[in-house]
């Protein structure tokens, strides 16, 4: 079973009422990774999606429900984040150029065993260690994971 790993900008997409388009596919993807149980986040992508909702689309946490709705995703935040995390995440930022915390999810999403890494941040296609990039919004999921039987 090809399992995702799921960036904080798609998180953040599906929330956003201001990108409708971008909104119906992040909401496209999480449904179908959801529902098909392929779906893997670290704490990094909830701590990075509160932070960008609160600071930077200033909602507040409990009367906008952005606590309610992150805390909705708690069942696939099963990625490492700890300190072999950090030694991996370097080595992955020297060999690709990548931002540090890219190279943290990328180094989280390799110590799970995901097969690919839903983000609009880096190289569509391109392999990181053992993840592919897909961007959620070039590719749909039956594009990438095929047509399924109703879950």
């Amino acid at each position: 079973m090809t399992t995702v790993f799921v960036d904080s900008n798609v998180v953040i997409y599906s929330l956003d009422r201001r990108t409708p388009e971008k909104r119906r596919a992040a909401q496209a993807w999480l449904s179908r990774l959801g529902l098909s149980g392929q779906m893997t986040m670290s704490p990094q992508v909830i701590n990075e999606a509160y932070a960008v909702l609160t600071l930077k689309h200033r909602l507040d946490p409990v009367t906008d429900g952005v606590r309610a709705v992150l805390a909705r995703f708690d069942q696939w935040v099963t990625a490492p984040l700890d300190f072999d995390t950090v030694l991996a995440a370097w080595a992955l930022q020297d060999r690709y150029a990548v931002r540090i915390w890219d190279a943290l999810l990328l180094a989280s999403a390799n110590a799970a065993g995901c097969d690919g890494f839903l983000s609009e941040d880096l190289n569509d296609g391109q392999r990181y260690g053992t993840v592919q990039a897909i961007n959620p919004f070039r590719h749909t999921p039956e594009d990438v994971l095929g047509r399924a039987s109703r879950y």
